[in-house]
């Protein structure tokens, strides 16, 4: 057993200095008292780490095979491009997961983001705003509803996120008045459905609806 010549304590373990006074210890070492206990990483973690490496190996494979076929244009950036964009939005979510609402919003934003930039930067078909951003508002309602009575949240921890999410699901109604859709179900379903919520709210949760905008914006 180690033995500190300054402190005069008696040390288990295999320590190569005093952990008290970080001074010299003497005498023969002992086995630690305490168990190794093996680092294991959560499943969460060893599914990233594999998700990251099938996406490298996915990536690398569109490489190889756009620079053996280069007369059809280097696709592989999109595929660069998409795979950057997916682990982006995967990483916010996991760093906003403790606040499932407010994730919910975040992907919301982030997608529709990603969504009409992609739209643009491959000749402006429309389909993020006929499509994608109407059916990610119409989700975020649904599901922040869903897991609020499932996880049994207090109405206070995602009214304020829902009324967000209410907000982005009439968006569409601007592009609907100027008449800058094909496709009009979509927004027209988000428009109804942001409309049932602001309804749901002001008829059974008005005080608690008023009171956040209140303090929220200060008034």
């Amino acid at each position: 057993m180690y033995e500190c010549k300054q402190c005069h304590v008696q040390i288990r373990g295999s320590f190569k200095s005093c952990p008290l006074c970080q001074g010299h210890l003497r005498g023969n070492g002992q086995k630690s008292p305490f168990p190794v206990i093996k680092a294991e990483y959560p499943l969460i973690q060893k599914m990233l780490r594999m998700g990251l490496f099938a996406t490298l190996v996915a990536i690398a494979v569109c490489i190889g095979i756009n620079l053996s076929q280069p007369q059809y244009g280097w696709w592989v950036l999109f595929v660069l491009a998409g795979s950057g964009c997916f682990w982006f939005s995967v990483f916010v979510a996991l760093k906003k997961w403790h606040n499932i609402p407010k994730n919910i919003l975040w992907q919301v934003v982030i997608l529709s983001v990603l969504a009409i930039f992609w739209d643009y930067k491959t000749g402006h078909k429309n389909w993020s705003l006929e499509y994608v951003l109407p059916f990610l508002c119409i989700g975020a309602i649904s599901s922040t509803c869903v897991l609020a009575y499932f996880l049994k949240l207090y109405t206070s921890e995602y009214i304020l996120y829902l009324i967000l999410d209410g907000i982005l699901g009439l968006v569409p109604l601007l592009f609907l008045l100027r008449d800058e859709l094909s496709v009009l179900y979509p927004s027209a379903i988000s428009v109804s459905v942001s409309i049932i919520l602001f309804g749901g709210l002001f008829i059974f949760r008005r005080s608690l609806f008023f009171s956040e905008i209140q303090r929220r914006t200060h008034l």
